[in-house]
């Protein structure tokens, strides 16, 4: 008995050791894959907000009303708007530099702040940089630079382009930052990294990281470290991970552990005396039954250990069986509901998607029919904001802020489709822009106002949007002063029933989304009177993060 005890556990520890290197290396290989695709697709958002940084730059650069007014004198407020228009344009741009060379001086316009400062030696450097690099690299390629000279001193990543004027003259040149504590949030910290450490580097050195006191150093990679790394496709710039090969295979090396001492302790049993052999035979029904009484009691997670493959294992293996079993068919009815819950709701935002285009669409050729005009490229640009806006693949939900951005658009490409007879009026409340909605949840409301509430044979109609905060709750009203509906006539609005006045689809579709997203918490309210008009009452839940009710 000894002795095969001792090869037991010699084979045991053999096994043990040859096993653990063959699957530490299978383990290292198999989160080097892991790691990279994370990489990848956090280097594809880097790529992406470069993109659309330099066009922004490029764009700007361009304009042909910056242009002038760069060129002429005392014309810094409306610069500032048209530079303020171009940060706004995407979320990443911190901060937009302009500068002027007659006036010897440099605009920042950037999130919240404004300032004008003539051109010191510090900042021609800080220029120089920026516009002269000293290396060779891609030209979609921002350059890394500080700026201690503005209000707050921050890590950029920026682009530059020269301003001419209409002679082709150099007349000032065009920053635009992207801070690097936006990267840091947006590309490395989002996501889920188990172990390690990542960082954007550029030539081996850190230009982003958690700690900025690690930027401009070069990463601590040691032998017991596991360094994965990936090139931007676009850029001269790396995503790096750097992990600690120990702590990869922590849990291998704790199973290993486990398995000897389990090895050793189940040798050690046959040296009980026959007594504990009977009643080791007992202890398996003893264990089975409490079991059972665990899976009676709701707990569908316990199995039976099986010990033999005698009557009493084949019992065990049967309920082990049976309880999976069990549990899998609870799996797939909750999976079942979930999914048709959420085909729901993607069907449903498929079918606002279209029918809203189609109206835009119209809008724009009915603008086009009658307009011979540079306000063409106003309604295309609103345009293009809204179809932005409404097929972006951002989430379900965004900010009051940009749905009213949004309904805006749609306001004044209506407007030239009715000859300005009617007019619009915004009253958000303080506060509530920051609070999140269901994408294209007003817009559908506004449109059965303007297209089926409203009178565009005779002038004086009104159309308003109104946001406010009670308690709990975000209120949305859309009230226009057209000719009304009689209750009845709203309450077969609600049920979906009538579709000869009102649109079938944007009711049915602000409806049925609103109770899919928040059940009882999410409901929408008609009042009217004849010849007074109609007022439509959103009321749900005002809250700060979407991911509190996303399906």
């Amino acid at each position: 008995m000894l002795l095969v005890i001792g090869i037991s556990i010699l084979i045991t520890v053999i096994m043990s050791f040859v096993f653990y290197g063959r699957a530490a290396e299978l383990m290292q290989r198999r989160y080097e894959d892991v790691i990279r695709e994370n990489l990848s697709s956090r280097a594809d958002l880097f790529d992406d907000i470069m993109d659309e940084t330099y066009r922004v730059c490029t764009y700007a650069a361009a304009d042909r009303e910056l242009q002038a007014l760069v060129h002429a004198d005392n014309s810094y407020e409306e610069l500032t708007g048209i530079l303020k228009k171009y940060q706004e344009q995407s979320e990443y741009i911190q901060s937009i530099y302009c500068c002027i060379d007659e006036a010897a001086c440099i605009l920042r316009v950037g999130t919240g702040s404004i300032q004008t400062a003539e051109l010191t030696p510090e900042i021609r450097k800080w220029m120089q940089q920026i516009t002269e690099p000293e290396r060779e690299g891609s030209p979609f390629s921002p350059v890394f630079n500080y700026d201690s000279q503005s209000i707050i001193s921050r890590h950029f990543l920026s682009f530059a382009q020269e301003i001419h004027g209409k002679d082709g003259s150099r007349t000032g040149c065009l920053f635009v930052n992207v801070d690097e504590r936006e990267l840091y949030y947006k590309c490395l910290k989002s996501g889920n990294v188990q172990t390690g450490s990542l960082y954007i580097s550029q030539d081996g050195v850190i230009i982003s990281a958690r700690e900025n006191g690690m930027i401009g150093t070069m990463p601590e990679i040691s032998d017991h470290s596991l360094a994965v790394s990936v090139n931007m496709k676009e850029t001269d710039y790396q995503m790096l991970s750097v992990s600690d090969r120990s702590i990869i295979t922590a849990d291998l090396r704790s199973i290993t552990n486990w398995i000897i001492l389990v090895v050793l302790l189940l040798n050690l049993f046959l040296c009980v005396p026959v007594l504990l052999i009977v009643r080791t035979m007992m202890n398996p029904l003893r264990e089975l039954e409490q079991k059972m009484n665990i899976a009676k009691e709701g707990d569908l997670s316990v199995r039976a250990e099986i010990y033999h493959k005698d009557e009493i294992g084949s019992i065990s293996e049967n309920f082990n069986e049976m309880i999976a079993q069990i549990e899998t068919l609870i799996d797939e009815l909750v999976t079942q509901k979930m999914l048709k819950k959420e085909a729901e709701i993607e069907a449903l935002q498929y079918q606002i998607t279209p029918h809203f285009m189609y109206n835009t669409l119209s809008s724009i050729r009915y603008a086009a029919i009658y307009e011979h005009a540079d306000d063409i490229a106003a309604l295309l640009q609103a345009f293009i904001e809204l179809l932005r806006m409404s097929a972006s693949d951002r989430g379900a939900f965004i900010t009051v802020e940009q749905e009213m951005k949004m309904v805006k658009n749609y306001c004044m490409l209506q407007q030239f489709r009715y000859e300005n007879s009617f007019e619009a009026e915004f009253e958000v409340e303080p506060g509530t822009e920051v609070f999140c909605v269901p994408r294209l949840i007003v817009q559908p409301l506004v449109e059965n106002a303007i297209l089926h509430g409203l009178n565009h044979n005779s002038r004086g109609n009104l159309v308003t949007i109104q946001t406010r905060k009670s308690s709990r709750w975000l209120e949305i009203r859309v009230q226009d002063n057209g000719s009304g509906m009689t209750q009845e006539e709203i309450e077969q609005l609600l049920k979906g029933t009538r579709r000869s006045k009102f649109s079938g689809i944007g009711v049915n579709n602000v409806i049925e989304r609103l109770r899919l997203y928040y059940g009882a918490e999410g409901r929408i309210e008609y009042t009217s009177v004849r010849n007074a008009g109609t007022t439509a009452m959103i009321r749900i839940p005002a809250t700060e993060n979407p991911e509190e009710y996303v399906i």
